[in-house]
């Protein structure tokens, strides 16, 4: 069975940073990310696509809208769920941007998927919430050796 990714906001973000989609040295890794979407492998939640602001990826997050799922009554239910446990995963933020986190990890257990994030936070973040509910996780660079191998 095929490993299916659910990608965060960050990880796309440094992504896009990181390798820069309009590059030649960088096609092969944009080329595996629409080949994943297109297989049904790499997955984020709509409320992750709410936090993409950089224009390239944006632009690429709208032609891949499909791999943002819309939020089911299910994704919901289990985003509450986790909210009720780990109401600190919820940022206060000052400008309109989304918290997609919970939703992010709701959509990762219900996809039986693996979080793709480069959050750092252990202490109050994806990767706490993760190790708490035993959703496995990874950093991108971590991603691109699986699928680039």
């Amino acid at each position: 069975m095929s490993k299916k990714y659910v990608i965060d906001a960050c990880a796309l973000i440094n992504a896009s940073k990181n390798y820069n989609m309009t590059k030649k040295a960088f096609s092969h890794i944009w080329q595996a990310f629409n080949e994943l979407v297109e297989n049904g492998q790499l997955i984020s939640s709509s409320e992750i696509f709410e936090e993409l602001k950089d224009d390239d990826i944006v632009k690429w997050a709208k032609e891949h809208k499909d791999a943002f799922l819309p939020l089911s009554k299910e994704v919901q239910l289990k985003t509450t769920e986790i909210l009720q446990q780990f109401p600190q995963i919820i940022k206060i933020q000052t400008k309109g941007s989304s918290n997609g986190d919970p939703f992010l990890i709701a959509t990762a257990i219900l996809e039986d998927g693996i979080i793709v994030t480069d959050e750092g936070n252990k202490n109050n973040g994806i990767p706490m919430v993760c190790e708490s509910l035993g959703v496995e996780y990874m950093k991108l660079n971590d991603m691109l050796d699986e699928v680039l191998e």
